[in-house]
């Protein structure tokens, strides 16, 4: 199961102030291939497919194939209606909509690709949520997940560990490390394969580089476990994560590593036997082409 329900995961990310915390984080400071270039090889789309993004966030995903000149249908879907109300007042051209990826509002068939980028580990029901991404699939659909790899980020979780004992508050921070348990490379694969009848997963090795502490601790206040705590608790929290991370900067620079994997299927003619979740079609204009 996710840890967080998904009353907490909307709020998470009612806005998307924390998001771009990380993902700025993962901008400035990554080295090595960025995950782009690999999800248009494995998709490999032509232009003018019904591309549906599950958990599309502020949707620069849709939005950049979008700019990029693709063609066909563009569709992103978010459970938080503060996500959705700011992907499609940027991202003309791109249908956005509020949905939970185990009760999709669409008939069936009405895509050629559905992505799920780093996102199944909110899902508190996986499996209902794939069934799902089948339903909507046409014959020879095709579906890839981007999600974290076990170890990812593994340096850091070090630090986070090494604090816990003097700092208890921390621990839920440790264990919101457990979601990447619910979808990663170790189940994801079987969860697909169950799913769809058949599974490839392709890896993207990089890493991020500080220079110091500052751009660590913000990506860890962040998170949803920090930004639970009182201030006082995060203040605290923060020096003490301040001193354990010192000794990482003494030679400079601090490297943590990332693994992404890449979890791809193809929809078969037939399918194994999923549940589908029920499901309600949107009102007129629910999804609509952002202005």
């Amino acid at each position: 199961m996710s840890l967080y329900s998904p009353a907490e995961v909307a709020a998470q990310y009612a806005t998307d102030r924390h998001l771009r915390t990380r993902m700025e984080t993962h901008r400035r400071y990554g080295v090595g291939p960025d995950i782009e270039p690999m999800v248009d090889e494995r998709l490999a789309l032509r232009g003018d497919e019904a591309l549906l993004d599950v958990g599309t966030g502020p949707g620069d995903f849709p939005g950049r194939l979008r700019a990029e000149g693709h063609q066909g249908r563009l569709v992103g879907a978010d459970l938080s209606a503060g996500m959705v109300e700011r992907a499609r007042g940027v991202h003309p051209g791109v249908e956005f909509g509020q949905a939970s990826a185990d009760a999709l509002p669409f008939p069936d068939g009405a895509f050629e690709v559905v992505t799920a980028r780093h996102m199944l580990y909110h899902v508190p029901d996986v499996p209902a949520a794939l069934a799902e991404f089948v339903r909507v699939l046409r014959p020879d659909g095709r579906f890839l997940a981007v999600t974290n790899a076990s170890g990812y980020m593994g340096e850091l979780w070090e630090i986070v560990a090494e604090v816990v004992p003097a700092e208890p508050a921390l621990a839920s921070l440790l264990e919101s490390r457990a979601g990447s348990a619910v979808f990663s490379e170790r189940n994801g694969e079987r969860l697909v394969r169950d799913t769809f009848g058949n599974a490839r997963v392709d890896f993207l090795d990089s890493a991020l580089v500080f220079p110091e502490p500052g751009p660590v601790l913000a990506y860890l206040e962040s998170m949803t476990a920090l930004q639970r705590l009182t201030e006082d608790d995060r203040r605290r929290v923060r020096a003490a994560l301040r001193h354990a991370l010192a000794p990482r900067f003494h030679a400079g620079e601090w490297r943590v590593s990332k693994r992404v994997a890449f979890i791809s299927a193809v929809r078969e003619e037939r399918q194994p036997d999923t549940p589908s979740a029920p499901r309600t079609l949107p009102e007129p204009g629910t999804f609509y082409p952002g202005e």
